[in-house]
């Protein structure tokens, strides 16, 4: 992981570490989905997989097609979704088509008839420079589980070393463990409570120092 590269992607704030905040692009994709979604009915798209629907109110239930159901498990809610009660899967027009058809994503939107939301190349790049720095975030946060794991392990065994000095030979050679124990519980006590900020230049001295 590349210290410059990290601080160019993240940033500081109050609230601690978060990656580029331009998710523009990726919201107009959304958008572009919700909208078509929400102009599609789920009672037609169930009933047109075959499940016979009976109304409650404003509410429409089924026995669910996605296992065994003797009593009426599956509802369609007036939001446009649904949800089982039995087996505990639901979800929008896009997750039945999904599981339904067993199918994927993409997949879905077609038999639906909704068309992607089109990027432009600057939006594209907007959206591939987001998903590096959350991918440079999950690596951070990687490096941060495994750099307290082997601080904890060098602390324990030092106290256990410490533990053991008898002689004053022992102290000799063993002494110079007193201050490397000193700073392990440091940087342990960094990486088990400090703020991003501190636990990013613990990295950066580790790594770059």
């Amino acid at each position: 992981m590349n210290t410059k590269e990290l601080t160019a992607q993240l940033k500081f704030d109050e609230d601690g570490w978060f990656s580029c905040s331009d998710t523009e692009a990726l919201m107009k994709a959304h958008d572009s989905i919700r909208h078509q979604k929400q102009g599609l009915g789920l009672v037609s798209i169930v009933e047109g997989a075959g499940v016979e629907l009976r109304r409650s109110g404003s509410l429409y239930t089924a026995r669910c097609p996605f296992h065994e159901d003797r009593i009426p498990s599956f509802f369609v809610f007036p939001d446009g979704h649904w949800h089982c009660f039995s087996c505990q899967v639901g979800g929008d027009v896009i997750d039945f088509v999904k599981k339904y058809y067993q199918c994927d994503f993409k997949q879905a939107l077609k038999h639906l008839g909704i068309k992607e939301g089109r990027l432009t190349a600057r939006e594209r790049e907007k959206v591939k420079k987001l998903k590096h720095g959350r991918e440079l975030v999950q690596d951070f946060r990687q490096w941060e589980t495994d750099a307290a794991d082997e601080v904890a392990l060098l602390c324990r065994c030092a106290r256990k070393v410490l533990g053991n000095i008898g002689t004053e030979a022992d102290f000799e050679k063993y002494g110079d463990l007193y201050h490397g124990l000193e700073t392990w519980q440091y940087h342990l006590d960094i990486l088990a409570s400090g703020d991003d900020e501190a636990k990013f230049r613990l990295y950066e001295a580790q790594y770059y120092g």
